[in-house]
């Protein structure tokens, strides 16, 4: 069967939801999964593992690509090569599985979505969801892989078994690279992540004028407002109310994108909503294969339409 190896995605004592689909692409693969976590009390159902193994390490030098690299080579002449090396797909996930692959000399494949078990075929998309490329392993040496939040997250399921948990020595800091401090956000008034009912506004509503109007629509409905990341960019909302995987993650009980295209980073951060309604005049837009509802029109008619309506109009 093989196992695959699965860098933990830690941050201030938490383990990051995003950990699922790691776990769930090994579950998927078939192999079993060994999970890689420093020491510390981290809220984990280890059921959904085979093995977890315990780095006598603090979690800042746990962030150390040049560590993990060297906890990694350990664990391989322990345990043998494993068939994959899977990361998030996270700003320090990407980054620790670049290295290693360069310092390894592995294949890496980057963002991966999708799996088909038949062909052993791995897939990720490019042009906003549009093209999807397929991957396959040609040689035995392990593969890394980084994997996309919320692709595989399902498959994370309790195992039924008896977990095995070892732990094994850390390494010490390296001078060449040392973890300095976490940056947070400025956190300000309005928290997206709360709100039951969200109006997200993406570049498809043409310019900053519109977003007043937008407004008169979400107080009619009772929403508050978010965006995609290039409104966000482009200044036409505060960054506190960017969804997606460099914004917040969001779950309210209706979604309604207007002018959203639907890139992958955004679909992450709110693909799980309960209803999703998609307003874009592309039939081909990719939010379309995540939404509930859909119109293919204008956002902006779309929005004039609806005052109107519930101001009886």
């Amino acid at each position: 069967m093989g196992y695959a190896l699965i860098i933990s995605e830690v941050r201030r004592g938490v383990f990051e939801e995003r950990n699922l689909d790691s776990i769930g692409i090994a579950n998927l693969a078939g192999k079993d999964a060994c999970l890689l976590i420093p020491e510390g009390n981290y809220n984990i159902n280890s059921n959904m593992v085979d093995r977890i193994i315990k780095v006598k390490i603090e979690e800042s030098l746990f962030l150390n690509p040049l560590i993990i690299t060297g906890l990694i080579t350990k664990i391989m002449d322990s345990l043998g090569l494993p068939d994959m090396v899977i990361f998030t797909h996270s700003s320090s996930g990407i980054e620790m599985a670049s290295y290693l692959a360069g310092k390894m000399g592995l294949p890496i494949i980057t963002d991966i979505s999708g799996y088909e078990k038949n062909g052993d075929i791995f897939f990720k998309s490019y042009y906003s969801d549009k093209v999807f490329g397929q991957f396959r392993k040609i040689k035995d040496n392990p593969l890394i892989l980084t994997v996309r939040s919320g692709s595989f997250k399902d498959f994370a399921t309790d195992k039924g078994k008896q977990v095995e948990e070892t732990t094994v020595e850390g390494l010490s800091d390296i001078e060449e690279r040392s973890f300095v401090e976490y940056v947070e956000e400025e956190k300000t008034g309005v928290d997206i992540t709360k709100a039951e009912f969200l109006l997200s506004l993406g570049r498809g509503i043409g310019n900053k004028d519109e977003i007043p109007k937008f407004e008169e629509l979400a107080q009619l409905l009772k929403a508050t407002i978010s965006g995609s990341r290039p409104v966000v960019d482009k200044q036409w909302l505060p960054k506190e109310r960017q969804v997606g995987t460099s914004g917040k993650t969001v779950k309210p009980k209706v979604y309604l994108a207007m002018g959203i295209s639907g890139a992958f980073q955004h679909i992450a951060g709110m693909k799980d909503s309960e209803c999703i309604i998609a307003v874009n005049k592309d039939p081909e837009a990719p939010i379309f294969q995540y939404a509930h509802y859909g119109i293919v029109g204008d956002a902006n008619k779309i929005r004039d339409k609806l005052k109107d309506i519930i101001q009886g109009g």
